[in-house]
């Protein structure tokens, strides 16, 4: 049976469905999309929040740690050119220093200096057996008073309390060509010697001339003696204990740019 028109005999329902309902909203079709797109946002965020946000912050703080730590690395090859640089110079200035120190006189040295003295008296003796005409070594004393540490500033306030002198009394008894000789040798030894207060006085007992009949002087004239006295010092350097300061290789933790401390470390 059939009917026109819009109405609709009563026993008789439209057939659509109702849309269901939320919180008094009717979740059409559009609503549901809305709905779905607000989760998906919300979804998102979360997302962001909770596990891309943290990988990002993290990223980030491993790069700076990586740049702090690239840039430690450089500072610490920095530091060992800067180690190896002092190195060569402290094993130049050791050999500097050696070189030097070994110009002066020794404790060895000073205590053979008696006999290496008294050698070259007796060197200028070759061939003289006439116990007048030989030079001789008459007095080798220690100055007790004149020795000790030089602070006077005579050799160089660079020295004072540096060096000692160790200062002897010397009398050498001999004719002019043996006393010119000796001191010449003396000049010559391997320790720093300083000669001063040089004095001679002829020895008017040897001071003799011979002539001949007619008033002429003879060849081979005896060689008048003389008497040398001086201070013969020998300086010998003080023991010292310098410090050189090495270098500390910064730790892990030090930030870039701060410098390494300095310690103390004796030199051999």
């Amino acid at each position: 049976m059939s009917y026109g028109g819009d109405f609709v005999p009563s026993g008789e329902t439209d057939d659509t469905p109702e849309s269901p309902k939320l919180f008094g909203l009717s979740l059409t079709p559009t609503v549901n999309g809305v709905l779905v797109v607000l989760v998906g946002l919300v979804g998102a965020y979360l997302l962001f929040s909770n596990l891309v946000q943290p990988a990002l912050q993290r990223n980030q703080e491993l790069s700076q740690d990586i740049a702090a730590k690239e840039a430690q690395r450089q500072n610490l090859d920095k530091f060992k050119k800067q180690i190896a640089d002092a190195r060569v110079r402290l094993k130049d200035a050791e050999q500097l220093r050696a070189d030097v120190l070994s110009l002066f006189a020794s404790e060895k040295s000073v205590d053979t200096l008696l006999l290496d003295v008294n050698e070259r008296v007796q060197s200028v003796n070759a061939g003289i057996t006439d116990p007048d005409k030989r030079a001789t070594l008459s007095k080798f004393d220690l100055d007790a008073e004149a020795s000790g540490a030089v602070t006077d500033g005579s050799l160089g306030v660079q020295v004072d309390n540096r060096l000692e002198r160790r200062v002897y009394q010397v009398e050498i008894k001999a004719s002019y060509p043996q006393t010119q000789s000796i001191i010449r040798n003396i000049e010559r030894l391997q320790p720093l010697l300083v000669i001063s207060n040089f004095k001679t006085d002829l020895d008017s007992s040897t001071q003799e001339a011979l002539f001949d009949d007619q008033g002429r002087l003879l060849p081979g004239q005896p060689a008048a003696r003389i008497t040398t006295g001086f201070q013969l010092a020998a300086l010998v350097p003080i023991a010292q204990e310098p410090v050189v300061p090495a270098f500390d290789v910064p730790a892990a933790g030090v930030p870039t740019g701060t410098a390494p401390a300095a310690v103390p470390a004796a030199t051999p």
